[in-house]
């Protein structure tokens, strides 16, 4: 179990650190010589990554989290680690209905908005197919 231990210096500035404590055991500390402000909270890493979990790796004397090459305290364990997973930015799809010009077909034009906000445009009606640009007029409507 990490814990992040805070108290003040000779000069009245906060230092902290993170303390590795043996699990099932209480946290205790003489405060005497510790300055007038002591603060102790459980501390986790942080690891962001939508899809791969955290592992964790010796190489030498030091130890990571990978894939993020993250290193972290020896005494580092998996539970000491909060994996983020970031919600996926996804494409925006707006869609429009029109009537045929016989009012018997409707045709549905979508407007795409990808993450990197390009837009790109899509009809089901024949004139999409037979356009070269591929732009028929219920395209051409949305695009103003």
């Amino acid at each position: 179990m990490l814990y992040e231990f805070s108290n003040y210096n000779k000069h009245g500035n906060t230092r902290t650190r993170i303390i590795p404590w043996p699990n099932g055991k209480a946290f205790g500390v003489n405060p005497s010589g510790l300055g007038g402000y002591i603060n102790v909270r459980m501390f986790k890493y942080e690891y962001k990554h939508e899809l791969i979990p955290p592992s964790l790796a010796n190489i030498g004397s030091k130890r990571y989290i990978l894939p993020t090459w993250q290193e972290v305290l020896p005494e580092t364990e998996l539970k000491d680690i909060k994996w983020i997973k970031p919600k996926p930015k996804r494409a925006e799809v707006i869609e429009h209905k029109f009537k045929s010009s016989c009012g018997k077909k409707t045709y549905t034009t979508k407007k795409y908005i990808a993450t990197d906000n390009s837009v790109k445009y899509s009809c089901n009606c024949f004139g999409a197919i037979r356009a070269k640009d591929g732009r028929c007029t219920h395209i051409k409507s949305i695009e103003k």
